[in-house]
């Protein structure tokens, strides 16, 4: 069966266009929006979250023994995997929490390349289902 290239094209594009006009996005719910993916940069490498569909919100003061439902708050990894959706993420390297709700943070890294995981826990640091994006950067002097 022979398929022309163009139709293709054209097909991949009303389809992307359907899902955007609808709602749809083919940004993950959770994101970099600084640095891009392959990006090369210096370190203190400037890091900025983002999402979309979910809320993003401090980790309340005291003893937490209940999540709020729908919230959550951003960790990031380096040089590390997506974690399996509802397992504790480590309070410990290469996990840097942001419980206090916020989106940057200026991360010292070593020369080379690597991998920066994004993940989203809820408010006992319990990821969520679908909550995690990774890139990778290129680190120069």
């Amino acid at each position: 069966m022979h398929i022309n290239r163009s139709l293709c094209g054209v097909a991949v594009v009303i389809v992307a266009g359907f899902a955007l006009a609808c709602g749809g996005s083919t940004e993950p719910p959770v994101f970099f929006v600084q640095p891009q993916d392959g990006a090369t940069v210096k370190s203190p490498v400037a890091l900025e979250f983002g999402s979309r569909n979910v809320s993003i919100a401090a980790v309340p003061q005291g003893t937490v023994t209940e999540a709020r439902a729908g919230l959550g708050h951003y960790h990031v990894a380096v040089d590390a995997d997506c974690l399996p959706a509802g397992t504790e993420i480590p309070k410990a390297a290469p996990w840097v929490h942001f419980g206090d709700g916020k989106n940057v943070i200026d991360m010292q890294l070593p020369t080379g390349t690597h991998r920066l995981t994004l993940q989203v826990g809820d408010d006992l640091h319990r990821t969520i289902e679908g909550l995690c994006s990774t890139i990778s950067v290129n680190v120069t002097q």
